[in-house]
């Protein structure tokens, strides 16, 4: 494997740059955008606060139909809306479109599902000191979830920098192409594990992190 990472030093260098580009900003659209729409989504479900059938219907389709879709049909699907958006439907920038939105649909799922485990009592403890319902949402629904949504942001990134390996299959650059275009298609296997290795840390330094900001933060 020395030889491998000596052989390629320079391309694995630019493949990882590639990937954590796409990780990164597919990362931070996904918490954005998945978090609120989780959010979105507990609120509008019935008996909520902001009960609305017709808008948690259509998120919640929406969000189900992304996540149905073989992530590999998905990314090809995208690509003329990737054209229209970016002007291209491939590389790196291309890939970070359908990246962020199967981000989005993960995470808004499980920022819900957070959301609902939470204490039934906590809006009538809110209601009960005053609070209206946009302080409840601020110091109460989102400050006792916090622990858990950093966890559930950490399982989507870890899913995001698995997804990104397999745009490399259409050409969407980082190390999942360099694996499969130089090390699967040219048998050079050794750079395969490194590969492998390179993605297996990356993956554990975000676990890690994540536990820790979790562990730190919760004060439930």
């Amino acid at each position: 494997m020395i030889d491998a990472i000596i052989t390629y030093k320079e391309r694995l260098i630019i493949a990882l740059l590639e990937t954590l580009d796409m990780v990164l900003v597919s990362s931070l659209i996904s918490i954005i955008f998945g978090i609120s729409l989780g959010l979105l989504l507990f609120l509008f479900r019935k008996n909520s606060i902001y009960q609305n059938k017709l808008l948690y219907s259509v998120i919640s389709v929406i969000s189900n139909i992304i996540r149905s879709i073989p992530f590999i049909l998905f990314i090809i699907v995208l690509i003329p809306f990737n054209r229209l958006i970016i002007g291209t439907g491939f590389g790196v920038n291309a890939s970070k479109i359908p990246l962020s939105l199967i981000g989005i649909a993960s995470l808004s799922r499980l920022a819900e599902q957070t959301f609902i485990k939470l204490d039934n009592n906590l809006y009538e403890t809110s209601y009960t000191m005053g609070s209206s319902k946009k302080n409840y949402i601020k110091y109460f629904l989102l400050n006792e979830a916090r622990g858990q949504l950093v966890l559930n942001i950490t399982t989507t990134i870890i899913s995001i920098i698995a997804y990104s390996t397999v745009v490399g299959t259409i050409g969407g650059g980082g190390l999942g192409y360099l694996a499969i275009n130089e090390g699967f298609s040219n048998f050079q296997y050794n750079l395969m594990w490194v590969i492998i290795i390179i993605m297996i840390i990356i993956v554990s330094v975000i676990q890690t992190g994540g536990n820790l900001i979790a562990r730190k933060i919760d004060k439930r």
